[in-house]
Formats: C-alpha cells, structure tokens, sequence
C-alpha cells in the first residue's frame, strides 16, 4: 500500500510531513529523520530514525 502527499516547499526551503503519514511511521515532533536521494529512483525519501 503506497501513502502519499503533495506538500509546498516552505521560503526556508522545509516541508511538511502529512499527518497520515507522521501517524503511520509515529513520527512525532523531535524525533529525527534521514533524507536519502536516490540516483536510481532520482528520487528523495524520508527515513524515520528510531532510537
């Protein structure tokens, strides 16, 4: 099952993570996260860190 979003690029170049999906990974406010760009795919994606 794919979940996305479309999200606007903030002037401090930040973005929002949609609530579905902070709710499926629990991602919550202070936890970190890996920003991977991947050549292949020429795509990003966000990685929860948990600790």
């Amino acid at each position: 099952m794919t979940v996305e979003d479309i999200v606007k690029v903030s002037r401090n170049y930040q973005v929002t993570i949609p609530a579905r999906i902070r709710q499926k990974f629990q991602i919550k406010e202070g936890d970190l996260v890996k920003v991977v760009f991947d050549d292949q795919s020429n795509s990003v994606k966000i990685v929860p860190i948990k600790q």
